[in-house]
């Protein structure tokens, strides 16, 4: 693997970037401004996939990585039946783009910052090398629309408070735009956490309400069996 990738201003820690802060009606806002996908449309299929979620037993070990399958899938979908200028793309890291805003949005759960202002938002476990190259794109300031843009949406992970404690009535969730990462150079293998993120657009889901279920809208039939139709890839 080639480590080249990462130079030394990469590596390091670093203190946060000044981030723009959005919540409430003026995340709405910027959410509409900037071309990001339905704040609804979000809401609906991370309730979708935390419903999913409540199924399965500790026994199933993929229950985590299902439910982040989930939430990225529905997001396709609802989006598909919205807004057909998003595409989705199964290749390398899961993510859904928007050509002719510029604008592409990866998925993974976020810490315990999320929805904080004064807290440092990241990534609740590390990731690997497309999510690296994916960061290191981010040149260019979050509401450029000259250039492609990597967003973040942060969704709670399953051990977030809000889902351990009756007492939290919001779910919280982001759009994120990072700049760096941090690396652990103790591992293996390229492992980073997002990081100076100079843009934060956050949301809440209520708490209080039903959960939604899974809707499973209809598609267009196909015989064509493509290489994305398959989650597990051999390497040789």
């Amino acid at each position: 693997m080639n480590l080249n990738l990462l130079d030394e201003e990469s590596i390091q820690p670093s203190e946060p970037t000044p981030c723009d802060f959005f919540k409430g009606e003026n995340a709405i806002k910027k959410a509409k401004q900037l071309g990001l996908p339905d704040l609804e449309l979000v809401r609906n299929a991370i309730m979708i996939g935390d419903a999913d979620y409540r199924t399965n037993t500790h026994y199933n070990r993929a229950r985590f990585i299902a439910r982040w399958g989930k939430i990225g899938e529905q997001i396709a979908l609802l989006l598909r039946q919205s807004d057909p200028a998003w595409i989705f793309h199964n290749d390398s890291q899961p993510r859904i783009e928007n050509t002719v805003k510029k604008i592409q949005i990866i998925f993974m759960s976020g810490n315990i910052a999320l929805g904080l202002a004064d807290q440092v938002v990241s990534a609740h476990c590390e990731k690997g090398l497309m999510t690296l190259n994916n960061i290191k794109e981010n040149q260019s300031a979050y509401d450029d629309e000259t250039k492609l843009r990597t967003w973040i949406l942060y969704f709670p992970s399953a051990s977030h408070p809000a889902y351990k404690d009756i007492d939290i009535p919001n779910i919280p969730f982001e759009f994120a735009y990072p700049t760096s990462f941090v690396q652990d150079l103790k591992a293996k293998k390229i492992s980073i956490l997002p990081s100076d993120h100079t843009c934060r657009i956050a949301f809440e889901i209520d708490n209080t309400v039903p959960v939604k279920t899974d809707p499973k809208p209809v598609l267009e039939p196909s015989n064509e069996i493509k290489p994305d139709d398959f989650d597990i890839q051999l390497v040789v």
